[in-house]
């Protein structure tokens, strides 16, 4: 990929389920050659793919972690406390869920093996409050230019997952409002992948 960039090689995706399609064109920006740009194609003037939700991604390997205050701090004490700990450990959080005395984290599995394992960070955690680890989990993603002006998406995205028996531990939307994400085990992780492409960006599409 990297050799393709740099001699500034147009590459286009495609969608092995609709090879016809015209998919997706990644042009290399001519003003800074090392940062291709990634332009969306719609497949005609009538903006009908516009409304469809434009890719689903999978991340695996993820950790949960569920932090409930144990009431001897403040609210914005307690998320300081918890942010603290994990900049002391220079752990980076996939996605992050919050109330006022509750945090949920999405941790990638090498972010805690990069300083050498999971104990040392919850008994820290655990002078903040009450934790839970939730292993082998994934973040499902479903990406859209114009998410935010689709109404009822993220109804249909879980209830997609709740027809398949796929459970949600947590969710997140960007604030760009250009995705929503959410964590379910690892085990439904293809499963779920599947049944929301074919709801949210197949059907969608040819609706």
């Amino acid at each position: 990929m990297e050799q393709v960039i740099r001699a500034s090689i147009p590459i286009r995706i495609k969608n092995v389920m609709n090879p016809v399609g015209h998919g997706t064109v990644i042009y290399p920006n001519r003003s800074i050659p090392s940062s291709p740009k990634l332009v969306e194609i719609t497949g005609g003037s009538d903006g009908i793919n516009s409304k469809a939700p434009t890719a689903i991604t999978i991340k695996e390997d993820i950790v949960v972690l569920n932090i409930h205050s144990n009431q001897k701090t403040i609210s914005h004490g307690f998320f300081a406390r918890i942010f603290g700990t994990l900049d002391k450990f220079g752990i980076a959080v996939d996605l992050i869920s919050t109330s006022e005395v509750h945090v949920s984290m999405a941790i990638m599995v090498n972010e805690i093996y990069r300083f050498k394992g999971l104990d040392r960070l919850v008994k820290e955690l655990k002078d903040i409050g009450e934790v839970s680890v939730l292993n082998q989990m994934a973040i499902l993603s479903l990406v859209g230019r114009k998410m935010k002006n689709m109404v009822g998406i993220a109804g249909k995205m879980f209830s997609t997952l709740a027809e398949g028996n796929v459970n949600i531990e947590m969710i997140s939307q960007g604030a760009s409002e250009i995705n929503i994400s959410c964590v379910i085990s690892k085990q439904d992780s293809i499963k779920a992948l599947n049944m929301v492409h074919d709801t949210l960006v197949i059907n969608s599409s040819s609706s």
